[in-house]
Parts: C-alpha cells; sequence; structure tokens
C-alpha cells in the first residue's frame, strides 16, 4: 500500500522557522515490538493521546533497507480510525519459514498520523507525524538468551581507512541496540557519536573512535537496550588507540 502524499509546502524552512513543534499523538504503547515465529499473532498496542480529535492511522513494514515488498510479516490493518483518547490494535503475523532460523531478524514498523482537515482558514498547518520502532522477529531455533547478548559483546580498536575505528563483534543470535556508548580517557568521559547503528546478531558494526584518544589508553562503557526498552546494567572493557 503506498503511503499517504503528504502536500508539499514551498518556502520549507521559513515554514519550520515559524510554525510550532509537532509531536506525535498517536503512538505505540511500547517501544519495541519482540514477535516469535511460532505466535499466531502478535498485537501491537496503539494510542491516541489527543483527548479532543479522532486521527487515521497508517501502518507499515519495512526491512533493514527500506524494503516494504515480500516481507515475511502481515501486517493490519494498514489503515484505521483511533477515537480522540482511545486506543487501537495492530496485528502482526509471521509467515512461517521465511525467516533466518539461526538468529533474529529486526524490521522497522512505521506508524503515521493523519490529522482532520481543520476547519479553521488561514495559515495554520497541518503536520503528519511518523513514529517507528524496531520489530525483533525471533524463531523458536534460538538456544541462547536475549539477556546475555551485552556482556558476550567482544569489543576492539581497528585502523582502517587513516581512521581509528571501536569494532564491536557480536557472536550472539540476538541484535545489540546500544544505550550507553562512550570512551573514558583522562578522566574524561567522552560519548560515541554514532551509536544508534545495531550490532547484527553474529555480525559485527564499527564506529569513529571519538576526536582525541588517539594513542591514548582507555575504558569502554557500553550498555544496551533490553526486550522491555530498559536499559541494561553499564559494562566496560579497557581499549589501547
Amino acid at each position: 500500500m503506498k503511503k499517504l502524499t503528504q502536500i508539499a509546502v514551498p518556502a520549507l524552512m521559513s515554514m519550520l522557522l515559524l510554525s510550532n513543534v509537532a509531536f506525535a499523538a498517536v503512538r505505540p504503547a511500547l517501544t519495541r515490538v519482540v514477535a516469535l515465529e511460532s505466535d499466531k499473532e502478535t498485537s501491537i498496542k496503539i494510542l491516541n493521546d489527543d483527548k479532543t480529535q479522532d486521527y487515521l492511522v497508517q501502518s507499515w513494514l519495512e526491512d533493514q533497507k527500506g524494503n516494504d515488498k515480500g516481507l515475511p510479516l502481515i501486517l493490519t490493518p494498514p489503515l484505521f480510525k483511533i477515537g480522540a483518547g482511545r486506543e487501537g490494535k495492530l496485528r502482526m503475523v509471521v509467515v512461517p519459514g521465511r525467516i533466518p532460523q539461526d538468529r533474529e531478524s529486526v524490521y522497522w514498523l512505521w506508524i503515521q498520523e493523519v490529522p482532520p482537515v481543520s476547519k479553521v482558514q488561514g495559515s495554520q498547518l497541518q503536520v503528519a507525524v511518523r513514529t517507528r520502532l524496531k520489530v525483533f522477529i525471533r524463531p523458536t531455533t534460538l538456544t541462547e538468551k536475549s539477556a546475555d547478548t551485552a556482556s558476550k559483546l567482544q569489543w576492539q580498536v581497528r585502523r582502517e581507512g587513516g581512521k581509528e575505528w571501536i569494532v564491536a563483534n557480536n557472536p550472539t543470535e540476538y541484535y545489540a541496540s546500544l544505550s550507553e556508548l562512550s570512551v573514558t580517557t583522562g578522566g574524561k568521559s567522552i560519548p560515541v557519536v554514532d551509536k544508534n547503528a545495531m550490532v547484527p546478531a553474529k555480525g559485527e558494526m564499527r564506529y569513529a573512535a571519538p576526536a582525541g584518544v588517539s594513542g591514548k589508553s582507555g575504558v569502554l562503557n557500553y550498555s544496551t537496550i533490553n526486550d522491555f526498552g530498559g536499559e541494561t546494567p553499564v559494562l566496560h572493557q579497557s581499549l589501547s588507540f
């Protein structure tokens, strides 16, 4: 299903400067979805925090490359109305035998609120706000515990292309979403700016080392996000840059 077409607005920068900041009225109840391949279906609760307006809600799934075609997931309904201050529900079904059996898979769930057309004419701007959250799909064949993922990450410093990288190797069956990633050196903690990139299951991810740490020894501080959206305890590992 094609996404609802948004109105193109000339002078976009002026609009952003003059209009109020838009916040989503429609949102998922959770910050992530974890589903098992064996589940008959997974329910995803959607909330409308606006007590005065109804909204149309459009939803769709994408893989990590932004593709929304031929996915091993079925999401319904793709479009529905949610009343003011009410809640709605999406239903997701995993197509059996279509996902890797040796690791979890990750997709993006997009939720777009479509506000009603304002009866007030003039310079008011109607903004359709999108929210996305991660969807983790797990086959029944996995044998490890997802709670152990953070402690099993392996870190090293690698020099490639004239740059220093902090490389995370993940030998587990689960993706690792980082909550904290920083380097402490000389008594100062320096955040790693691109920590939002997940460490794939049975794969690796590299992060640019912060400026000013080259040639120094330091401590890497890291934590991950658990299945419930909370942060795991911060772990530490010594590294030499």
